[in-house]
C-alpha cells in the first residue's frame, strides 16, 4: 500500500514538472512575440514619422517653387496637381494604410527636375529684364533724341515766325502826310480845323503811300476809321462802314477804299459823305491796311 502511494506521488512530481515546462516555454514564446510585436510597431512609428517629416518638408519646398514660377510667369499647373497627389498621400500615411520610401523618392526626383526648368525660367526671365530694360533706355534716348529735334523745330519755327512777323511789319503800307478837309455841300474844301458844323458835309483824307520794296503790288484795302469827340466810331451801314480784324479783334470803321498799290508813292484820297451833321468838337482819323496801323489824322468843328 504504502508502495502504491510513493508511485502516485512520483507520477504527480513528474507531471508537475512537464507542466511546469510546458507553462514555461508558452511564457517564453509569449514573451519573445511580444517584444517583437513591440520592436515591430516602434519600428513602423518611426517610419511613419520620418515619411511625414519628408512629406512635408517636401509639401513647403512644392509651395515655393509654386510661389516662384507664378512670379516667373511660368506654368504652375504641373506643380499644383503633384501638391495634390503629395496631400492625398499624407492623408493615407496618417492612417497607416501606404509605405512612403518610393513615393518619397518620387517627389524629389520631380523637385529636382523642377529646379531644372525654375533655373532655366530664371535664365529667361533675366534675358527679357535686360532685353526690357535695353528696350527702355533706348527709347528714353529716343524720346530725348525726339525732345531735342522737336526743341529745335520749335526754335526755328519761333525764329520763322518772328522773321516773318518782323519782315511782315517791314512789309506794312505806310500813310505820311495825312491831311483832313472838310467839303461843304456846294464842294468847297477847307482844312479841317475849327470848321464850322454847317460847313462840314463831307469829309477827305489825302495822303501819299510810301513806296516799300517789300510791299507787294497788288490790291489793298484801306479802312477809315472817324472817332468822334465822345471816343466812338463813326459808323452806318448805308454810308459803307462795317467791320476788320485788327489784333485779332473785330474793329468798327466808317468807310473803306480798295486801292491798287503801285509801290511809287502814290497819293491817295478817300471821301466820306455823312447824313447826320458833326457835333463840335475834335475828331480823329485812324487808317489800316492788312492788319496794321498806317497812319492817323484829325480835324476838329466849332
Amino acid at each position: 500500500m504504502e508502495r502504491k502511494s510513493n508511485t502516485g506521488l512520483l507520477i504527480g512530481l513528474i507531471l508537475m514538472t512537464i507542466l511546469a515546462a510546458v507553462f514555461g516555454y508558452l511564457y517564453y514564446n509569449e514573451h519573445t512575440l511580444t517584444q517583437k510585436q513591440e520592436t515591430d510597431l516602434s519600428a513602423r512609428v518611426s517610419e511613419l514619422a520620418a515619411s511625414e517629416i519628408k512629406l512635408d518638408s517636401i509639401s513647403k519646398q512644392l509651395d515655393a517653387r509654386i510661389a516662384e514660377v507664378q512670379g516667373l510667369g511660368g506654368d504652375i499647373e504641373e506643380l499644383q496637381k503633384m501638391k495634390a497627389t503629395l496631400e492625398s498621400d499624407r492623408a493615407a500615411l496618417r492612417k497607416g494604410n501606404v509605405t512612403m520610401g518610393r513615393k518619397i523618392k518620387e517627389y524629389e526626383e520631380f523637385l529636382t527636375k523642377k529646379d531644372t526648368e525654375i533655373a532655366q525660367l530664371r535664365e529667361e526671365n533675366q534675358q527679357l529684364i535686360s532685353q526690357n530694360e535695353t528696350l527702355a533706355q533706348e527709347k528714353t534716348e529716343l524720346q530725348t533724341s525726339k525732345q531735342a529735334v522737336a526743341d529745335s523745330l520749335s526754335g526755328v519755327v519761333a525764329k520763322n515766325t518772328e522773321l516773318e512777323s518782323k519782315v511782315t511789319m517791314a512789309a506794312a503800307l505806310r500813310a505820311r502826310n495825312v491831311k483832313v478837309y472838310a467839303v461843304s455841300s456846294k464842294g468847297k474844301v477847307r482844312e479841317g480845323e475849327n470848321v464850322k458844323s454847317k460847313r462840314v458835309d463831307k469829309v477827305r483824307v489825302d495822303f501819299i503811300l510810301e513806296k516799300n520794296p517789300l510791299t507787294m503790288t497788288d490790291n489793298k484795302t484801306i479802312y477809315m476809321r472817324i472817332i468822334d469827340p465822345s471816343g466812338a466810331t463813326i459808323s452806318d451801314t448805308k454810308t459803307g462802314s462795317g467791320v476788320f480784324q485788327y489784333n485779332g479783334q473785330e474793329q468798327g470803321y466808317t468807310v473803306s477804299k480798295d486801292v491798287t498799290y503801285s509801290n511809287n508813292n502814290q497819293d491817295v484820297s478817300i471821301l466820306y459823305d455823312r447824313d447826320a451833321q458833326f457835333t463840335s468838337g475834335k475828331y480823329t482819323i485812324e487808317l489800316y491796311a492788312e492788319g496794321f496801323s498806317i497812319g492817323e489824322g484829325s480835324f476838329s468843328v466849332k
